[in-house]
């Protein structure tokens, strides 16, 4: 594999380089933090060994935060207008805020959604068990080909990719909060990581500013070592 599949590969956990870049992250090294020999994943994240890890990235890829929205998402891309309002008319007062936030956000991620979210934040731990030692660099880069295949085929650009992640995390700092329905919409529709964002597209060394998002990704076998897991 070259170094710029590699390169786009890694780049999948850009977003949350970005948002650590002052503490050494990095975006094309096979260590999310070169200069780190362990990164403690147990506080936040449970992670302390491989099987947890790979649990969680095997779970949360595809059914992570994501498919809350995915399905609106879905609906908004084929429906009609009039289809649409019918349908946001038919729901609770809770899920009529959820489907506005959708429309508002649709036309900077797409069909995609907030996959992006999930995507990233999967990559982030696999670079972190890369330095763990919990799994190897062949074993990172083949799993993050199967994330990249989902990402290729739900977005559209790099730009689509990150503007993802950027909803989804706004999303996910409300999902505590269920009950002040007014409270919600203000928090939806705040955009909390702009400079986030901002760094993401402005930084030289970003993928963005390197990479096509179009490219091919070579096919990897599935190692060995992971036949027991039934992810593809």
């Amino acid at each position: 594999m070259n170094q710029d599949c590699v390169d786009w590969l890694y780049g999948l956990s850009a977003p949350m380089v970005a948002l650590n870049k002052k503490y050494g992250a990095s975006y094309t090294s096979p260590s999310f933090f070169p200069d780190r020999t362990f990164v403690d994943m147990a506080d936040d994240w449970g992670i302390d060994s491989r099987e947890k890890l790979l649990n969680c990235v095997f779970d949360m890829v595809d059914d992570g935060h994501a498919p809350m929205l995915s399905r609106y998402y879905a609906m908004y891309s084929r429906f009609s207008e009039s289809q649409w309002r019918d349908y946001c008319q038919a729901q609770d007062d809770y899920q009529k805020v959820l489907l506005t936030f959708v429309e508002q956000t649709f036309c900077v991620c797409g069909y995609g959604g907030i996959r992006s979210w999930d995507y990233a934040r999967m990559g982030y731990l696999l670079r972190n068990g890369t330095t763990n030692k919990y799994i190897s660099e062949e074993e990172a880069l083949w799993i993050f080909s199967r994330i990249a295949e989902r990402s290729q085929y739900f977005y559209s650009s790099w730009h689509h990719y990150f503007a993802g992640w950027s909803i989804g995390f706004q999303y996910w700092e409300t999902l505590n909060n269920k009950e002040d329905l007014e409270a919600l919409r203000c928090e939806l529709t705040r955009a909390s990581q702009t400079h986030t964002m901002k760094i993401l597209i402005n930084d030289e060394d970003s993928p963005c500013n390197r990479l096509a998002w179009y490219i091919d990704i070579d096919e990897l076998e599935k190692p060995e070592s992971l036949a027991e897991y039934d992810w593809s």
